[in-house]
This record gives C-alpha cells, sequence and structure tokens, in this order.
C-alpha cells in the first residue's frame, strides 16, 4: 500500500537496496563528521584560507586521476568486493588519523598525505558503490534510486555537521575520525549481509573500456551538455565549501559550532532538495529542474558571499544547498538512466570525475584567489563565471543545428 501511494519508495522493495541503504547512510554520516573535523583542524593548525583550499585539493586530487579508471574498474570487478576493499582501507587510515590527532603527532606532511590515502580509497570505492547501489534496484526505478542515494548524501550532510560540531569541543577533534571509522564498520556490516548481483563482467581490454565508456557520452550532446555543466559547477562555483572554516571564523566569528552550524544549514537545504526531487524526478522534466536548480544555487551563493549576518548566512547556504542539489540529481538521473547496465560503473566513474574529481580544480582556484583577493570575491566570481558557463552551455545544447538526443540520434 505504501509504494502505491508513494511511488518514489519503490526502490525499497528490494532487500539488497535497502541493506545498502542503511549501510551507506552510516557511511555518509561519519565521512561528513570527519570532513568538519578535517577542516577545523587545518584552519586551526594554519590558519589560512589558503591551506584549506589546499587540502581540500589533496582530498579530491585521487578522484581527479583515478575516478574514470576506477569505473572501469567496476564493470570488469565484483563491485561489492571493491567496495569492501576500499572502504575497509579507509576505516584503518581514519583510525590512524584519530590516533595521530589525539597525540598531537600530526604534521601538516603526514595529514596531507593521509588524506591523500584516504582520498584513494574513496576514489575506487564510490562508482563501484553507486554502481552497486543501482544495481540493487529495480531496473524501472533508476530515477528514484539516484534521488533516495542523493537524500542519503545530503541527509549526512545535514546531521554530520552537527555532531562534529559537539564531538569537536566536547572531545576533541580526534573523536571525528574516530567517529568515521565507527561509520565504515557499520557499512561494511551491511555489504556483507548481501549477495552481490549476477552480471556479466567486461572481458574488454581496460584502454578500451575507458574509451568506450568517453565516447558514449562524447557522441550524445544531451548528456555531453549536462556532463560539462556539473564540471562548471564543481570548478567554479562549489568549492567555496571549502572556505567555511574561514567565514566561520574571521567573517561571522562564530567558531567551530558555527562552522558546524553553517555546514548543516547547507546540509538541511540539501536534504530538502533531494527530497523533492526523489518526490517528484519521475514526473517532471528533468531540464526544468537541472535549470530551476542551478539558478537558484548561483543566487543563494552570491548573496551568502556578501552577508555578514550569521542567520542569514546560515538560510542563504541552505538555499544555496537545496538549490544545488535539485540540480544535481536531475542532472545525474539523466546520465544514469541513459546508461546500460554494461556501461554503469563507467558512467558514474565520469560522473563522479565531473562532480567530485574537478574539485581539486575548483578548490586550487579558490585557494589561490582567496589568497590575493579575499574569500568572498572568490566566491562571487566563482558564481559568476558558473553562470556565464552554464549559459552558454545550454544555448549550445538547445541549438538547432545537428542536435544529438541522449540517445544518439540526430533531431
Amino acid at each position: 500500500m505504501p509504494m502505491k501511494i508513494f511511488p518514489h519508495l519503490r526502490p525499497f522493495r528490494s532487500p539488497p537496496f535497502r541493506a545498502l541503504f542503511l549501510g551507506q547512510a552510516f557511511s555518509f554520516l561519519g565521512s561528513w563528521v570527519q570532513n568538519v573535523g578535517q577542516g577545523w583542524l587545518v584552519y586551526q593548525m594554519t590558519g589560512s584560507p589558503f591551506w584549506l583550499g589546499l587540502f581540500g585539493f589533496a582530498g579530491s586530487l585521487p578522484l581527479l586521476l583515478f575516478s574514470v579508471p576506477a569505473g572501469a574498474v567496476a564493470d570488469r570487478i565484483a563491485r561489492r568486493r571493491i567496495v569492501i576493499l576500499a572502504q575497509l582501507a579507509a576505516l584503518l587510515l581514519a583510525l590512524l588519523l584519530g590516533l595521530l590527532a589525539f597525540f598531537h603527532l600530526l604534521s601538516l606532511l603526514a595529514f596531507g598525505l593521509l588524506i591523500f590515502a584516504i582520498g584513494i580509497a574513496g576514489s575506487f570505492e564510490l562508482p563501484a558503490r553507486q554502481a552497486l547501489f543501482l544495481d540493487a534496484a529495480p531496473t524501472d526505478e533508476i530515477r528514484a534510486a539516484v534521488a533516495w542515494n542523493s537524500v542519503l548524501f545530503n541527509g549526512a550532510r545535514w546531521i554530520g555537521p552537527v555532531v562534529a560540531a559537539f564531538l569537536i569541543p566536547a572531545l576533541g577533534v580526534a573523536a571525528c575520525f574516530w567517529a568515521n571509522a565507527l561509520s565504515y564498520a557499520v557499512s561494511l556490516g551491511c555489504l556483507l549481509r548481501i549477495s552481490p548481483p549476477s552480471r556479466r563482467a567486461s572481458a574488454k581490454p581496460m584502454l578500451h573500456s575507458l574509451r568506450e565508456g568517453v565516447r558514449y557520452i562524447a557522441t550524445r550532446r544531451a548528456l555531453l551538455g549536462q556532463a560539462a555543466m556539473i564540471g562548471c559547477v564543481t570548478i567554479f562555483a562549489w568549492p567555496y565549501t571549502v572556505l567555511l572554516p574561514f567565514f566561520a571564523e574571521s567573517v561571522l566569528h562564530s567558531g567551530p559550532k558555527g562552522l558546524g552550524l553553517l555546514i548543516s544549514a547547507n546540509g538541511a537545504g540539501s536534504l530538502l532538495g533531494s527530497l523533492t526531487a526523489a518526490a517528484i524526478v519521475r514526473t517532471t522534466p528533468l531540464p526544468r529542474i537541472v535549470f530551476g536548480g542551478i539558478g537558484l544555487f548561483l543566487l543563494s551563493a552570491a548573496g551568502f558571499a556578501l552577508c555578514r549576518s550569521f542567520p542569514f548566512s546560515a538560510l542563504l547556504l541552505g538555499m544555496a544547498g537545496f538549490g544545488l542539489v535539485l540540480f544535481l540529481s536531475a542532472a545525474n538521473a539523466f546520465l544514469q538512466e541513459n546508461a546500460p547496465e554494461e556501461l554503469r560503473g563507467r558512467v558514474v566513474g565520469i560522473s563522479t570525475l565531473l562532480f567530485q574529481g574537478l574539485f581539486p580544480v575548483g578548490s586550487l582556484f579558490a585557494a589561490f584567489l582567496s589568497r590575493f583577493w579575499g574569500a568572498s570575491a572568490t566566491v562571487l566570481l566563482g558564481t559568476g563565471l558558473c553562470a556565464l558557463g552554464a549559459f552558454g552551455i545550454a544555448a549550445w545544447m538547445s541549438s538547432g543545428t545537428g542536435q544529438v538526443d541522449a540517445s544518439g540520434n540526430r533531431r
């Protein structure tokens, strides 16, 4: 009965989907607790927005380097096995990071190397986990599964920073890393309870597999346009998040609790956006969601850069999160809905590259500009460049000459 009343709940008919959903809920929550602790520790050690951007670069660089090959690996090797090994590695690294932070043995170099190592594990885990998540959903519910994955991610963005905001003053920043290790343990327990879906692995050479995935998107204008728009957001607009510790401490004067609440406000808006996407993505044209979401996100992020009131800053971050997630949910649903099962790992890998793998480029953009122009001007310039890029991509996608639809057919 609930499935008939709420059709967006239909993916939960699958027991493996439910188990993966629960495991990912804990894993995402722990990751966001660690993200807040990591950012706060970097800022306490350096007092510089430049170093915040540089550590954002170190954590995301592996996604830039490995996410596309990792997507090809996910189409060749059992996806559950990849996720288990990667999460086990991340668990051990988080434990080590917590120990070094607790005993005050963490230098900037060691910190950066450990963050980079966790990023390597994540670059292989993420495409395999997302593809496994979609494999576990009913075949006619890909849009809803993508939206529910977004609900998980953004629910953790809302709750995780609040947990970190109270953990850091009460138990110290090391507790954030240990909480992440515990979340991986719960996730691994859920993974071990499911049977991996049977599928036919690709036997093609690795380079051929990589070219095949890239060619699939590159030869379809609608897919290529959506992919380019995700990349534009990632490079120019989304990296404002690495500057939030600077805004919390030096602009809004709110300390670690203020940082946690700002990130949580952003996460609350993102959660509301992902729940909205889950409810409407099956019936609303995806382009309408894409352009409405990106417009709201850019306007809100630009407003945050100019705001000096903590309550209004939190509100604007919530609106920015809502718009960004509407955009990303619709764009990713479009990409993955049009990916055949045998190419799903590679398409997810390319999507990961565009949304998170390019984040180190954006982090460097934010780091260097903030060093010379300040954090507020950096956010304003980034949102302006993203708006120009999105407008140009939309014009190219809607041009009538030789347009190619999602199936690769000329219109």
